[in-house]
């Protein structure tokens, strides 16, 4: 079975990776998305990807890699980054032979009901765009949407990291340019979330 895995960088999708690769059998193919719009997080999270993967390629088993990008740098709105992927997953589940399977990073608690309604938008977009590849041209019957991490909390995905990869991730929305590369904002939704988990494991996130 090949599984498509939709990488961002982040701690979660990180703790996804890892689970695929220690947990299952499958063919791994690892995609990521150089999301470019008005937050400028695209470099930071570019850079934490690109080590991430050269580390667990390293460290787990072989896997494919590749990456593609959307620029949304001229619209002064932040596009829905689940509705993206789900075009995206499309088109890289459709240039993948025998995949059967998409793995997503979420998290249950990342989820309100408006973003409970979005992911199935996303399931629902990408269902549509499929059928229509495959009245063109034959491929998997059905591709089932996975979610590896999503019972589990902030704290235990952070867990299931060794340390030196925990330290490669990157999860700020609105990174800060130095000098010396980008330094996280601290101050949006997910540098708050790995502040409070590093408090409560005492650990370095």
């Amino acid at each position: 079975m090949t599984t498509l895995v939709m990488f961002s960088g982040g701690l979660d999708s990180t703790a996804m990776l890892v689970k695929l690769l220690t947990e299952t059998p499958d063919e791994l193919r690892v995609h990521h998305v150089t999301m470019v719009n008005r937050e400028g997080r695209a470099q930071a999270e570019q850079d934490a990807v690109e080590s991430i993967v050269a580390w667990c390629k390293t460290r787990y088993r072989p896997f494919r890699y590749s990456e593609s990008g959307l620029d949304f740098s001229g619209l002064a709105t932040i596009p829905i980054d689940f509705l993206s992927i789900a075009y995206v997953a499309c088109q890289v589940a459709i240039d993948t032979p025998g995949c059967a399977r998409i793995a997503v990073g979420t998290l249950a608690r990342d989820l309100d009901e408006v973003k409970r309604s979005v992911s199935k938008t996303q399931r629902r977009i990408f269902e549509t765009m499929y059928e229509v590849y495959r009245a063109r041209k034959a491929g998997e019957e059905r591709v089932e949407w996975v979610y590896p991490v999503y019972q589990l909390s902030k704290a235990q995905v952070a867990s299931l990291l060794p340390a030196e990869l925990r330290a490669l991730t990157w999860s700020c929305r609105r990174p800060v340019v130095t000098s010396a590369g980008y330094r996280i904002c601290g101050t949006c939704k997910p540098c708050r979330f790995r502040r409070e988990v590093a408090a409560a494991l005492q650990i370095s996130l």
